[in-house]
């Protein structure tokens, strides 16, 4: 006889579960009290945030707040109402992905609402279940997760080791040429949780040889830091296979 689920939720809660009546409030959900800026009160005292999404320090400009209110004024908060594929699309958000494809030079933009939807929605969308993908032991949660709804097989490589790398990829183009598919190779150009570089240039190089398509992610805080950086890189390494998650 199977168990009961939920009985065995209550058994095991799992690696946060079992932590979540003294890491609530704390580890998780923290509530963070005052304008949203690089020190924030946490719990009565006045802290040093490193947990914010405001790399420009834009959140509390005037002038952005000052469009906040008036656009906030004539559309309301809940404008435009629906998803955006079945109809919530407006002129202002097609009006905002040309602009921004016209900033960094690519032939077209689609918005998501965070990186994480981003990711998934992209490693989806480019590979099938004949397709093989590669990546980096270190990569990002968002693309692991991304990597796990993948039904085809997928081959880890260890953090920045190109011999590695090279050996997955040999095993994936054994597959693929079995299956009919691709190769899909993805790395981060910083790795957000350790602060290094990946190997773009080289494994660019291993790309080339083993006729894949690379993906690399900028982690949001560097992507800023080093936004003419990237730009440079790409036009260095006419990455014309290769794009940004």
């Amino acid at each position: 006889m199977s168990a009961d689920i939920f009985a065995k939720i209550q058994e095991n809660r799992g690696p946060l579960g079992i932590h979540a009546k003294k890491s609530h409030g704390y580890f998780t959900f923290p509530k963070l009290e005052g304008e949203i800026s690089p020190h924030m009160v946490f719990r009565g005292r006045k802290m040093l945030n490193w947990s914010l999404n405001n790399y420009l320090g834009l959140a509390n400009d005037p002038e952005v707040r000052k469009l906040d209110a008036e656009v906030a004024q004539e559309y309301g908060f809940s404008h435009p109402m629906g998803a955006r594929m079945m109809s919530g699309n407006t002129d202002f958000h097609e009006q905002l992905e040309n602009e921004l494809s016209e900033f960094v030079e690519k032939e077209d933009t689609i918005l998501c609402n965070f990186g994480y939807q981003a990711v998934l929605s992209c490693i989806d969308a480019l590979v099938d279940r004949k397709d093989v993908i590669v990546y980096d032991a270190e990569s990002h949660a968002c693309i692991l997760d991304g990597v796990r709804l993948h039904m085809g097989k997928r081959y880890v490589f260890k953090h920045n080791d190109l011999e590695d790398c090279e050996k997955q990829l040999i095993r994936a183009e054994k597959l693929a040429e079995e299956t009919g598919g691709a190769i899909l190779v993805i790395t981060e150009g910083v790795f957000g949780m350790r602060g290094d570089q990946g190997k773009l240039k080289e494994i660019v190089a291993l790309k080339e040889k083993y006729n894949s398509l690379t993906a690399r992610r900028w982690s949001p805080a560097k992507r800023n830091a080093l936004y003419t950086r990237i730009l440079n890189l790409e036009h260095a390494l006419d990455l014309k296979e290769t794009f940004t998650l």
